[in-house]
Formats: structure tokens, C-alpha cells, sequence
């Protein structure tokens, strides 16, 4: 669940600034294969930076990574484990994606379907490479791959051949590779509003292109722009096609009568690619930028129930760990964190199991703190290191000196842990345990800050 969200943050926010940048500096100039070019190269690059490493080009430096456990609860009775599920938001959260990609994954299946059946419907003529689909429905003319959808009843109208220039272009300049790639990175992303952005510049681009080849090949604007408005008003079919309409029509004039950018004007791509890769680099530390926080230390724990002592307790599950990434102390080092999540986490020997077992068979409720009815949560800190020694046991925030000694205590006396591991390597990871020590009742309970 970690990796997932991790990802899709990383993904998000480059495709977020990349667009920025691209909205800033691109958008507004007449190079339109330069600018298609970015947006798809944008929207790859989003995809795949999530899954590299840059902590190759970072001094190496030893690593501490962070985990907090879930409240232990003491009693006189004994230990408690029985916890609260704290991970039923990212279930829900989780439920709600996974709806989304099932939305839109049936949403592309079906268009595509509906294509098929076109296809396998009407009659197709060749002509230059393409196949011509005339059908009797109400669409306006569009293309996909090397299709072009045409209505019947323009079959002998002098303007079909300006048609099938306009749609040639969206098919020798593979127009409909990139609405796949469009589909794909929706599907994944659905949520982000960049990623809607992505497709309505990606097709105005395709459309300024089509405008501009076919106004090349000798076609008068005027003419070009009347055939807009008259053959311009079907439906469209669906989001897989590049559509003969006249969708966009004033920015599409505009930029026909426009004049073309000078190619001093490209000199911007000389700030706006190093400050987009720039962008990139940082992106790729940004969830362990959100998670490195000052360590803050919950005034309230969970709410666990009381077993006995002598009844094993039962192992907590693996979504009640909550993994944050904070490598070192921020306010001692300047560096960025290098890991997101690490691979391989340090195990008790025996696992988590044996871990709360041993919790409850070793820690003991102090009879001074149960003669004066006090109870209190003891908050401390250790370090599993490379070697598997437990260290750095320090106390976050106690009660009363012999609950926090006890809870030391233990904590020292821990059996070597297996390390953990990151990229093939032993990497330190640092631990907080709650320890609640609780009465019936509670009657009397002290805190120290």
C-alpha cells in the first residue's frame, strides 16, 4: 500500500509540473510538434520516474529508517494486542481507486468495441494506405490508425478529398498512439486533474496539426474554415478518435492565421527542459520530504483490549505498521532522505508473533506505579542496526520513573533482530513503541512531557 501511494504521488506531481511548465513557456508558440512532443515525453517520463533510483547520485550515508509500532497495552493481568484497525481510510481509499480504474478500464473496452463494430459493419474502400469506412450514422468524419470514418452521403462531395487530407495527417503522424497512451495513463490516473489537462492539450495539438498540413498541401484557408463549419456538426464517437470537427474552432483559427514563432523563440527550451528535470529530481524525494517531520508524539493511542497474560497474544496484522520515511534528522542534516520504503524490514526472531510474546512475558507492572493506582503510556525509541543489536533506547515521553525504566528495560534487553535491507544492503531502522501501563479504571494517571 506504501509503494502504491508512493508511486502515484510521484507520478502525480511530475506530471502536475511538468504541465505547468509546458502551460508556462510551450503552449502559446507554433511549434506544435515540439510541444507534442513534450506533452507525450511528460507523460512517459511521469510514469517511469517513480521506479528509478537516485540515490546513486547522492553521497552515501549511513541511514536510519523509521517505523511506529502499534500501542502496547500492560495490565497487572498481563499485555494486550488486540488493536484497533488503523488502515480502514487506506481501504477505503484503495477501494475507491480501484473502482475508478474499473470505471474507465470498462469505458476504453467499450469503445473499442464500439469501433469493432463499426468496422466489421460498413463497407471499406483503400486509398493511399488508408482504409475509408463509409457508415450511415451522424458522426463527423474522424480517424483511427489508418481508418477513416466517413458518412455515406458525402461519398460524392467535392470537399471528401479535404477531409481525407485533414485525417491523413492524424494518421502518418500516428495520432491515435498517442489517445492510447492517453487511455492507459487515465485509466491508472483518473483522479488527477493534470492528467484531463494532458489530454485536451495533447488533442488541440493533433488539431492544429491536422489544420496546418492540410493548409501545406495548398488549401485555401477560407475554404478550409467554411468546410469546418459544414462538416463540423455530427457527434463525436468517442475519446479514441481524432474527429473532424469543428471543436476548438476559434484557438484553431487563430492559430492558422497566426504568425509562426521564431525559432529564436526556442531558446526557452533551454530554461524550461533543465527546470523541468530540475523538477523531476526533487519529485523523486517528495514523499520522503513529506514524511520527514520532527518526530511528534501522539497524545492519544489506540484503543486495545485487555487479555491474560498467560494466553499468547495474537499477531498484530501487516497493515497496522505504519512505515515513514525519515532518514535522519532534519534539522541535523541538509541532504534529502536517499530510501521511500525500505525492501526488507528487520524481523524479531521468531516474527511479529514472538515480538509481542515477548513484550508480554518480559514486561512487568511496576507494584509502586499499581500501589498508587497510576497508569500512563510510556512512549521510547530504538534503533535495530545493521548487525541486528538493539541501540539507542531512548525515552520519548515517559510517566514516572520506574514505568519508563521498565519499559527501558525490556527494550534493552531485546535478542538481536535480523536486519533490515535496502537495495541488497543492511540499512539501520529506527522503532517507537507505545507502552501503555493500564489499571481498571484508571484511576491515577501521570504524564510527562
Amino acid at each position: 500500500m506504501n509503494n502504491l501511494i508512493s508511486i502515484l504521488i510521484q507520478s502525480s506531481l511530475s506530471i502536475a509540473l511538468l504541465f505547468v511548465v509546458y502551460a508556462v513557456f510551450l503552449r502559446r508558440d507554433t511549434f506544435f510538434k515540439t510541444n507534442r512532443y513534450y506533452l507525450l515525453a511528460s507523460l512517459l517520463i511521469s510514469s517511469i520516474i517513480p521506479f528509478v533510483d537516485f540515490s546513486t547520485l547522492l553521497p552515501a550515508r549511513e541511514q536510519v529508517l523509521m517505523v511506529i509500532l502499534d500501542p502496547v497495552v500492560i495490565t497487572p493481568e498481563g499485555i494486550q494486542t488486540s488493536i484497533e484497525a488503523n488502515s480502514s481510510i487506506y481501504e477505503i481509499g484503495l477501494a475507491i481507486y480501484l473502482t475508478g480504474i474499473v470505471i474507465f478500464g470498462s469505458r476504453f473496452l467499450y469503445q473499442l468495441i464500439q469501433l469493432a463494430v463499426l468496422i466489421r459493419r460498413f463497407r471499406i474502400s483503400r486509398q493511399e494506405g488508408m482504409r475509408i469506412v463509409f457508415t450511415d450514422k451522424n458522426f463527423a468524419p474522424f480517424s483511427f490508425f489508418n481508418l477513416v470514418f466517413i458518412n455515406r452521403r458525402d461519398i460524392n462531395s467535392p470537399e471528401t478529398q479535404k477531409i481525407i487530407a485533414h485525417e491523413r495527417v492524424h494518421i502518418r503522424q500516428w495520432h491515435s498512439l498517442d489517445l492510447m497512451l492517453l487511455e492507459f495513463v487515465t485509466i491508472i490516473q483518473w483522479f488527477n486533474p493534470f492528467v484531463w489537462l494532458y489530454r485536451h492539450a495533447i488533442k488541440t495539438l493533433h488539431e492544429y496539426l491536422a489544420d496546418e498540413g492540410v493548409l501545406h498541401s495548398g488549401v485555401d484557408a477560407k475554404v478550409y474554415s467554411a468546410l469546418l463549419f459544414e462538416q463540423g456538426t455530427g457527434i463525436q464517437i468517442n475519446d479514441l478518435t481524432n474527429n473532424f470537427s469543428k471543436s476548438l474552432l476559434k484557438r484553431r483559427f487563430k492559430m492558422m492565421t497566426k504568425k509562426r514563432t521564431t525559432r529564436l523563440a526556442r531558446a526557452k527550451l533551454l530554461f524550461a527542459l533543465p527546470l523541468a528535470l530540475s523538477m523531476m529530481f526533487v519529485i523523486s524525494f517528495s514523499p520522503d520530504m513529506l514524511a520527514q517531520e520532527k518526530e511528534k508524539v501522539p497524545a492519544q493511542p489506540k484503543k486495545v483490549e485487555v487479555v491474560n497474560q498467560n494466553v499468547d497474544p495474537p499477531p498484530p496484522q501487516p497493515k497496522q505498521v505504519t512505515v515513514i520515511n525519515i532518514v535522519e534528522d532534519p534539522e541535523q542534516q541538509d541532504d534529502p532522505p536517499i530510501f521511500t520504503v525500505v525492501e526488507d524490514m528487520p524481523i524479531f526472531p521468531g516474527g511479529k508473533e514472538a515480538l509481542y510474546k515477548y513484550l508480554g512475558e518480559n514486561i512487568t507492572y511496576p507494584a509502586g506505579a499499581k500501589k498508587d493506582g497510576t497508569s500512563g503510556t510510556v512512549y521510547v525509541s530504538y534503533v535495530v542496526e545493521i548487525d541486528g543489536r538493539v541501540s539507542n533506547v531512548t525515552l520519548l515521553r515517559g510517566v514516572r520513573e520506574d514505568l519508563d525504566n521498565e519499559a527501558i528495560r525490556v527494550i534493552k534487553e531485546m535478542p538481536k533482530w535480523t536486519p533490515g535491507k535496502q537495495n541488497g544492503k543492511a540499512v539501520r531502522v529506527q522503532y517507537n513503541l507505545p507502552i501503555k501501563f493500564s489499571l481498571n479504571g484508571d484511576k491515577k494517571e501521570e504524564k510527562k512531557d
